[in-house]
C-alpha cells in the first residue's frame, strides 16, 4: 500500500500524524510484505536518525489495534508485521523443517462463520498462522 493511502487511513481513524508516525507508515509502505521490529527501524532511521526503538512500537501497536496493521508469529521468534488488505491471507507453518505454505481465506471463512453463528462472537482472521507438520516431515516422521 502506498504511503499516502496509509496516511489517509491513519487521519481517518483520527489520530496526529507526527513526523514519526510518517516515517513509520513510509517505512511499512516501502517493505510491502511481513516486516519485524528491526526492519522497520533499519528504514525509519535513514529517513529519521533520532527515531526511538519505544516509538516504533507503540506505533506499530496502535495501527493494530486500528487493523490498519496485523501482527502474526510466524514461528521465527519474533512478531512480523503486515498492513491489512481486502483479502486475508494466511500461512501453514511446519515446525519441523520451518516450511511456510500459504493457505487461502476460504478454508478458515467458514469457520469464522460457524464462530459468529455458534458463539455470538466476531473473530477476526485478517492473518493467520497455523503450526504443525508438513506432508514431507509427516512422511520423514513416519506419521503419513
Amino acid at each position: 500500500m502506498e504511503q499516502s493511502a496509509l496516511i489517509d487511513l491513519f487521519k481517518r481513524r483520527g489520530l496526529r500524524l507526527t513526523r514519526q508516525r510518517a516515517v513509520i507508515l513510509q517505512a511499512l509502505s516501502e517493505l510491502d510484505g511481513h516486516a519485524g521490529v528491526d526492519e522497520v527501524q533499519a528504514i525509519a532511521r535513514c529517513a529519521c536518525p533520532d527515531i526511538d526503538l519505544s516509538t516504533i512500537y507503540r506505533t506499530l501497536e496502535t495501527l493494530c489495534s486500528l487493523r490498519i496493521l496485523s501482527c502474526v508469529d510466524l514461528g521465527r521468534g519474533h512478531i512480523q508485521y503486515e498492513i491489512v488488505s481486502d483479502q486475508p491471507h494466511h500461512h501453514l507453518i511446519c515446525q519441523s523443517c520451518g516450511s511456510v505454505t500459504a493457505l487461502d481465506h476460504a478454508y478458515l471463512s467458514g469457520a469464522a462463520e460457524a464462530i459468529r453463528r455458534d458463539l455470538g462472537f466476531d473473530p477476526i482472521f485478517d492473518h493467520f498462522a497455523i503450526f504443525g507438520l508438513c506432508r514431507e516431515c509427516q512422511a520423514a516422521n513416519g506419521r503419513a
